[in-house]
């Protein structure tokens, strides 16, 4: 904000926000087609919690698939044998909504895209700014580094951690660099990114006490409340695609073992309970800097409060 005033001082231009170029936010809007072969690499080892059902944009119905272990294998087998009908109908509604100029399923907080507007502050800047603000999400991250760090040293699961991390590297350094985005994987968690920042532009983040308590009971009020609803399954989103990474690496292991559908139950269960602590550990913290970081626009800072939060991490996960 500061080099936006000196520029408008000095009659040049304000220089655009990186993460709200027209480049990128053209690039968010873009519906990518999805493919058989993705779609079937998640439908088999991990079809059992929904995981091609997300991929499809079908988030309640994956949300559902992955809290009954895909129907009691049931649903999973049927999915399975019609896999290409469930793409075309993926594509055809998203090639519909581009060209109506909507945003893609996991950009529904957003307007149109001709009536997007991303030259003002955003409209809660006044309310939420100040030093006062700065100090108490510093403490809040502290505290959201050393219990989560303490809780994956005593449950030997360190995928939240890992995930937490991952963001924060993303987030400051992966999202600036214009190679990343040609990178596998690492090009999905930079649109995430920015997708982020533009719901938060969007929507007021709130105060840091309901940042405390919302990852708990915005599940709970998601089904009624839109905006409470895009918000959890951007955090869902954030942490399934890594955990489904992870999760995936577990299943090719147990495929090769004996007990094979024991274990599959076991699986499951460890996805959501990894899932469900990475959300409500690292949807306040994503929320807190990325605030900070549409508030300030000063990099020092969200890099301090990303410094305290990586520090507590370690204390709770080694001290």
């Amino acid at each position: 904000m500061t080099a936006d005033r000196d520029a408008a001082r000095d009659g040049a231009q304000p220089a655009i926000d990186p993460d709200f170029a027209p480049e990128v936010v053209a690039d968010l809007y873009r519906f990518r087609p999805r493919r058989l072969l993705p779609t079937a690499a998640l439908a088999l080892p991990l079809g059992i919690v929904g995981a091609h059902r997300f991929y499809l944009g079908r988030f309640w119905s994956g949300l559902f698939m992955l809290l009954t272990a895909g129907g009691g294998l049931l649903w999973w087998l049927w999915d399975l044998s019609r896999l290409r009908r469930l793409i075309d109908a993926s594509n055809t509604e998203g090639r519909e909504r581009e060209a109506e100029g909507l945003p893609p399923w996991g950009m529904g907080f957003l307007p149109p895209q001709q009536e997007l507007c991303l030259d003002a502050p955003p409209a809660w800047a006044a309310a939420r700014s100040g030093r006062q603000r700065v100090f108490y999400s510093a403490l809040l991250l502290f505290a959201i580094g050393l219990v989560l760090g303490g809780l994956c040293r005593s449950t030997q699961s360190y995928e939240p951690a890992f995930v937490l991390t991952l963001f924060i590297v993303v987030s400051l350094i992966a999202s600036r660099v214009k190679g990343v985005a040609k990178i596998p994987v690492l090009n999905a968690l930079v649109r995430w990114v920015h997708r982020l920042r533009l719901f938060y532009h969007s929507v007021d983040p709130g105060s840091i006490r309901a940042l405390i308590t919302r990852p708990i009971f915005g599940i709970f009020f998601a089904i009624w409340r839109p905006k409470i609803r895009a918000e959890v399954r951007l955090h869902l989103q954030m942490g399934g695609l890594v955990v489904l990474v992870l999760t995936a690496l577990d299943a090719l292991q147990l495929a090769t073992s004996e007990g094979f559908w024991s274990g599959v139950g076991l699986l499951a269960a460890e996805f959501a309970q990894t899932l469900l602590c990475t959300y409500v550990f690292v949807a306040p913290a994503s929320a807190l800097l990325t605030s900070q970081l549409l508030l300030a626009r000063r990099d020092h800072v969200v890099w301090a409060l990303s410094a305290i939060t990586l520090f507590a991490l370690y204390l709770g996960l080694f001290a």
